[in-house]
Order: structure tokens, then C-alpha cells, then sequence
């Protein structure tokens, strides 16, 4: 006959006074150990978050600021555009190159992409916090959409003023000049006399300052300073 080997185990009940004890120690012992490695990388990460956000609001403030200043040049000129001759000299130097110069702003969502894959942000137990955080990035990524949006309509409204046959034409002859000599100022005067006559001109003008309201990025803003606030007093 084969014989069959049996395992016993023993209930906690039968184990030693004294060993049982320890058995229980132990084991509180390891689970505090667990949740205050999960608590620590927790903490951790909603400070990565928190630093994320920092440099996220920075770049959409200055996004904010320089949508505010276009509109600010195309309203003045705009406002202008009958009195060319009474605009001073270092307000055509200072609003005019705005309307075709280009800013690029980069944003970060590296932290929160590693909340989301390490499953750390399921284990946030201030679930109101969890939700904040994702709102905050849902607002970046609609900020990064307008401004993007903003920039097509008005490559859109420049390319136009840029295609007229008369602004080429100043354009080409301006170059020709620049091969003759390095030594050359662009006459912003010309430009703006461009710019205030041809109907391409008036549009790029009205456009801008219509295309959407800078307040959307400034919103933006104040919802990323709520939701670091909130981090903020999760980590005390």
C-alpha cells in the first residue's frame, strides 16, 4: 500500500503564548510597513504632480499674456487705422511686429501619465483630490487646444494680408535691397500703410481680437492654483 503523507497545520488557538504574540506583532508590524511605503510613494508623486503643474501654469499664464498682447496691438491699430499719421513712432515699433510674430509653449504630463500607469492615483484616498487633479490636466489639454486654434485662424488671416499681390510685391523688393546691403531698416511706416489699406489688412485687424477671449487661459490659471492648494493641504 502507498502511503500517503499528510500536512497538519495548527490553529492559531493551539500556538504558544508566547509565540502568538509575536506572530501578531509581526504581521501589524509589516502591514503598517506596507501602507506607509504606499502612503510615502503616494505623498511622492502628488509632489512630482504638484511640480508638473507649477511649470504647466507658467507656460499658460505667459500663453494668456501674449494672446492679451496681440489682441491689445490689433485693437489699437485697428482704432488708429484713419489717424496712421499720429501714431507715435515707438508704439508702430512696439504693437505692429506683434501681429506676425509666433510664440510656442511646451506642456508636461509625464507625472500624471505615471499616476495613471503605476495605478497610484486609484489609491488616493481623498477621491475628491483624484478628481481635481485629472480636471486640472483636462484644462491644460483644453488651453493647449485653444491656443492651438488661435494660432491656425491667425496663420490663416496672415497668410491672406501676405498673399495680396501688393504686400508681395513690397516684400520682394524689400529683399532685393537686403541682397544689396545688410545695412537696412524695414520701414514699418510702409507696412502699416499696407496694413490699414487693403482689405486683407483690416481683416487680419478685426480678426484677432475676436478669434477668443484670453479670460479661457486665465480661467485655466485658477483652476491649476486650486487643485495645487488642494495638494498642497493632502501633504501637511
Amino acid at each position: 500500500m502507498r502511503k500517503h503523507e499528510q500536512t497538519f497545520f495548527i490553529p492559531f488557538c493551539f500556538l504558544s503564548p508566547t509565540i502568538f504574540p509575536t506572530f501578531i506583532f509581526l504581521f501589524i508590524l509589516n502591514y503598517s510597513y506596507l501602507c506607509l511605503a504606499t502612503l510615502n510613494n503616494n505623498l511622492k508623486s502628488l509632489q512630482l504632480v504638484k511640480s508638473e503643474l507649477l511649470l504647466n501654469r507658467e507656460e499658460i499664464e505667459a500663453m494668456g499674456n501674449r494672446v492679451t498682447l496681440e489682441q491689445r496691438a490689433a485693437n489699437y491699430l485697428f482704432e488708429n487705422k484713419d489717424n496712421a499719421s499720429r501714431i507715435p513712432k515707438d508704439s508702430i515699433n512696439k504693437y505692429f511686429p506683434l501681429l506676425f510674430q509666433w510664440s510656442k509653449f511646451t506642456f508636461t504630463n509625464d507625472a500624471i501619465e505615471m499616476l495613471k500607469a503605476s495605478a497610484l492615483i486609484q489609491k488616493i484616498q481623498n477621491k475628491e483630490l483624484a478628481l481635481q487633479i485629472i480636471k486640472a490636466y483636462g484644462a491644460i489639454k483644453a488651453a493647449e487646444t485653444s491656443f492651438e486654434t488661435y494660432s491656425n485662424i491667425k496663420d490663416h488671416v496672415q497668410n491672406d494680408f501676405n498673399d495680396n499681390p501688393k504686400v508681395k510685391s513690397y516684400a520682394y523688393n524689400l529683399t532685393r535691397l537686403r541682397e544689396k546691403t545688410e545695412d537696412i531698416v524695414k520701414d514699418l511706416e510702409q507696412q502699416l500703410h499696407l496694413l490699414f489699406t487693403l482689405p486683407e489688412g483690416l481683416q487680419l485687424l478685426q480678426a484677432i481680437p475676436n478669434i477668443q477671449k484670453a479670460r479661457i487661459y486665465f480661467a485655466c490659471v485658477e483652476e491649476i492654483d486650486k487643485t495645487i492648494e488642494a495638494i498642497e493641504k493632502e501633504c501637511e
